[in-house]
């Protein structure tokens, strides 16, 4: 599943060396956002909606339904997702509650063969180039349609779907993994 080439992602960073000597130490490297990539921090319970389970599996097979097949780091609670995407992602996004690390902010990446956990891991290979980062189209799609199921959820069970209107509906939900 992971390759380990990690040549494009420190390929515009002025400590190419320091990020290797971290992932050596198997240690996630802060690289900065905004470059190579963007990335759109995901609260987990947006996929466990779709994956209707917590196992590595589930959450593997609702990313990739949704047409994200790569770029997708687990943060050590496994409450989070960072879904690595083209630069400029971030003034385009329109999805409320769903930040975007834009120009500027840095992001915990794990060594290219780190897969599992404990800690920072790769859900999904690390992107080789930026033609493998992920589609915003295709995250957009996902989060929406983890909205439709909550919302189908909510109208089938009265009175458990009091989310607040401002708020996106899976705020309140939490992991089946946690």
């Amino acid at each position: 599943m992971i390759r380990y080439n990690a040549d494009w992602l420190v390929s515009r960073d002025p400590r190419p060396r320091e990020i290797r000597e971290t992932w050596m130490r198997d240690a996630p490297a802060m690289l900065r956002t905004g470059m190579h990539f963007e990335a759109v921090r995901l609260a987990a319970g947006v996929v466990g909606v779709l994956a209707g389970s917590g196992e590595r599996d589930a959450v593997e097979g609702a990313f990739k339904a949704a047409g994200v097949a790569s770029a997708v780091i687990v943060d050590p609670s496994g409450r989070w997702f960072y879904v690595l995407v083209p630069p400029g992602t971030a003034m385009g996004w329109d999805v409320p509650g769903i930040h975007v690390l834009a120009a500027d902010h840095f992001l915990g990446v794990p060594a290219p063969y780190r897969a599992d956990p404990p800690g920072t891991h790769w859900l999904l290979c690390p992107p080789q180039g930026e033609e493998e980062l992920v589609d915003p189209g295709a995250l957009r799609q996902l989060i929406a349609a983890a909205c439709a199921r909550v919302a189908v959820e909510s109208a089938e069970a009265p009175g458990e779907g009091n989310h607040r209107a401002s708020e996106p509906p899976w705020r309140s939900r939490r992991h089946p993994a946690t």
